[in-house]
This record gives structure tokens, C-alpha cells and sequence, in this order.
């Protein structure tokens, strides 16, 4: 049970400090999220495919060999680059939410600002915690 007896200033200048810490540490996640990138590539290399934060294709590269290819082969060698560039930005976005200890990490740009929006409704209410932890829930 919690005692406000034993609760001092020092103890509500330690929450407030490990709350400024979690809050910084939030907005940087969110920062580096909406920078993560993805790679991928087809045609043994012939052609690269990027794409952006919300897996949007925002580059395409293709090496003058590919044209070598009918438009069939092509597509099919385009689609697989892009295929291999959303697997590769949600490999990164799991990664950068793993490592912030985020729980079943979402792949889309919008599971992602869910996610976070989820993880700061959790930040404000540990630091509700009587005892001035922070709970896990």
C-alpha cells in the first residue's frame, strides 16, 4: 500500500527525471522510424528497388542488362526487388521497436504510429504508479 509519508521530493524529482528519459527516448524511436529504409533487389542485381518509411517505392534502379529481359521476366524480376525492399524495412522497423522493448512489433507505417501512440498511453501510466516505479502491463 502506498504511504505518502514515505514519498519526498527527491523521490517525485526521480520520477520526473526517469519520465523526461522515456519521453526523449520515445521521440527519438519515432524519429528513426520515419527514416528507416528498405533495400531490395532482383535479376542477380540488375535491378534495386527503395523504399521509404510508409513502403512506398521511392527509387528504382535498373542496370542496362535488364532490358535484356522480355517485359514479363522484367515485371516479375521488379516485383521481387520490391518484395525484398518492404521485407527488408520491416526487418529494420522490428529491429528499432525490439530493441526499445516494444512488444509484437507491427510491419506497417500505420501499426508503427499505433504502436507508439500505445507505448506513450503506457509511459503516462506508469508514471501514475504509487510507488514511483514503473509498471509493466
Amino acid at each position: 500500500m502506498f504511504d505518502s509519508a514515505d514519498f519526498g521530493l527527491e523521490d517525485l524529482e526521480r520520477i520526473s527525471r526517469d519520465a523526461e528519459r522515456q519521453m526523449s527516448r520515445l521521440a527519438e524511436i519515432e524519429g528513426e522510424l520515419g527514416e528507416v529504409r528498405g533495400t531490395g533487389t532482383g535479376a542477380d542485381g540488375l535491378v534495386g528497388v527503395t523504399v521509404g518509411p510508409s513502403g512506398r517505392v521511392e527509387r528504382i534502379d535498373l542496370n542496362p542488362r535488364v532490358m535484356r529481359l522480355d517485359s514479363h521476366a522484367l515485371a516479375e524480376e521488379l516485383m521481387r526487388a520490391v518484395g525484398a525492399a518492404e521485407d527488408d524495412r520491416e526487418r529494420r522497423t522490428r529491429e528499432i521497436l525490439e530493441s526499445a522493448g516494444l512488444p509484437d512489433t507491427p510491419v506497417s507505417a500505420d501499426d508503427t504510429r499505433e504502436r507508439m501512440a500505445v507505448a506513450y498511453e503506457f509511459f503516462a501510466g506508469s508514471v501514475d504508479a504509487p510507488d514511483g516505479r514503473f509498471e509493466r502491463r
